[in-house]
């Protein structure tokens, strides 16, 4: 059986098209060949309720506490997980170690459709792998070939890599190809489920950040995470965005050293010893963890061009959100001025508990105020009002050892007299202000104490 599908959007169709009509792609079709095959023979494809509910699945370690805690414990029997990332992340540097550890307790499965056996074995003794006769390699890029020797060796753990490298030969399209991505994404589950053998898929993210492939594959796996970081730093992020037996949006960090990854359990992204204007710290969640973040900004004079918003680790809506509020309440004329808000460690924050933090960053690089051992949590309203915040104990424990944080009103319960208490955000702003000298103005000779009582004209 012959079908004919777009390599762009998916859509399928018995008879060639030379535009799709359903993305508007041109010579986008790809000749597919189906093969039907009768359904093996099954001893009940029913079950009731209380004998599903009775199969106990006992979690499975993948050698990091760190990444146990996001899954909830480990990896469940026929658990099937799609690792994505950047190319030279570290992917397959992270799935190489998990093997290690369920090689501890039988044989691993490695199917490497981007390298050779060679250059695998090469990262092995660079990590120092222990097991290795237990992790069995396969270069082969036909998917079928490969599951079916791999179910005669019963193993206990399989890796897939990459997703767009391998294809199925029931297929006529191209490996990478949506149909063939689908296909792969398809056998691996049904031979991790039937067998109980949990499996991790490698996949490769597009220039936007997304899964290459059809969207359909994150809605077909169990559990879908994004691998990034600074590699500056050598720290990575792992996330989990969709998880069928656990909560999604945890976050694990690790750090890439010689001898591979570690596991990095209380991670700081603040830099020690920073006195310049435009640096203030914050706590912010990422599922249930708090991770201390200090928010970098800067704010440059700009009179020709429009003005630029600019944010790496945060939204840039929620920056020109924020910024029309400072502009709007406390009268700080920003409308002239390029604005960059800079997320120290590259972890990308969406808790709304950091906006305090920004805004007064944002603040501080304007009037080149430093604020050394400041912090701030509170979520800013359209109207300037700062808002509590969830878990606002866990956050202060976190920040204990500031010299001043400043909290929404209503979570004053703190009796530590570095716990100070505002309403709004100019009352934040004007707090600033009279704790320090704003005296280092480089293009005005009059000084002013209060930033907002500043005329629009001329300033900055």
């Amino acid at each position: 059986m012959k079908k004919f599908v777009c390599s762009n959007c998916g859509y399928s169709s018995p008879k060639w098209f030379g535009r799709c009509p359903q993305c508007g792609e041109y010579d986008s079709a790809e000749e597919a060949i189906l093969e039907k095959k009768g359904r093996e023979a099954h001893a009940s494809l029913l079950l009731n309720l209380e004998e599903a509910s009775s199969l106990s699945l006992e979690r499975l370690s993948t050698g990091f506490s760190e990444l146990d805690r996001v899954l909830r414990g480990g990896l469940v029997p026929g658990q099937v997980l799609l690792l994505s990332g950047e190319p030279g992340i570290g992917k397959s540097t992270l799935a190489l170690q998990v093997c290690e550890k369920f090689a501890e307790k039988g044989t691993v499965v490695y199917v490497s459709g981007e390298e050779s056996p060679q250059q695998i074995k090469m990262r092995a003794d660079r990590l120092k792998l222990k097991n290795k006769e237990n992790i069995l390699l396969s270069t082969e890029n036909d998917l079928d070939a490969v599951l079916t020797e791999t179910s005669e060796k019963k193993p206990r753990f399989l890796v897939i890599d990459s997703l767009q490298t391998v294809f199925s030969s029931e297929l006529g399209s191209s490996p990478g190809s949506v149909s063939q991505v689908k296909a792969v994404t398809m056998k691996v589950i049904n031979f991790s489920k039937k067998r109980m053998i949990p499996a991790m898929i490698v996949g490769h993210v597009t220039k936007e950040g997304e899964i290459a492939g059809p969207k359909m594959v994150e809605h077909m796996v169990d559990t879908v995470t994004y691998f990034e970081g600074d590699r500056r730093t050598g720290l990575r992020i792992l996330k989990v965005v969709k998880n069928r037996f656990g909560p999604s949006d945890e976050v694990a960090v690790f750090e890439l050293e010689e001898n591979g990854f570690k596991q990095v359990e209380s991670p700081s992204f603040v830099e020690e010893g920073v006195e310049l204007p435009g640096n203030v710290v914050t706590c912010v969640f990422e599922g249930t963890k708090p991770f201390v973040v200090q928010v970098q900004a800067l704010v440059s004079k700009n009179r020709v061009f429009a003005p630029k918003r600019v944010g790496k680790g945060i939204d840039t809506s929620r920056i020109m959100l924020l910024v029309a509020v400072l502009s709007k309440v406390v009268k700080i004329p920003l409308e002239h001025h390029d604005i960059y808000v800079n997320v120290v460690g590259g972890l990308r924050i969406t808790d709304p508990a950091a906006d305090l933090a920004i805004a007064l960053a944002i603040v501080s690089s304007y009037l080149e105020l430093p604020m050394p051992g400041v912090a701030a949590l509170g979520e800013i309203g359209l109207d300037g009002k700062v808002r509590k915040v969830y878990n606002i104990k866990r956050r202060l424990g976190a920040l204990k050892g500031f010299k001043k944080i400043i909290v929404p009103a209503l979570e004053a319960e703190s009796e530590e007299e570095s716990v100070i208490a505002v309403q709004d955000l100019r009352e934040a702003v004007k707090i600033l202000g009279g704790d320090f000298s704003v005296s280092t103005r480089v293009d005005r000779e009059d000084k002013v104490d209060i930033p907002w009582d500043r005329p629009e004209e001329g300033v900055g």
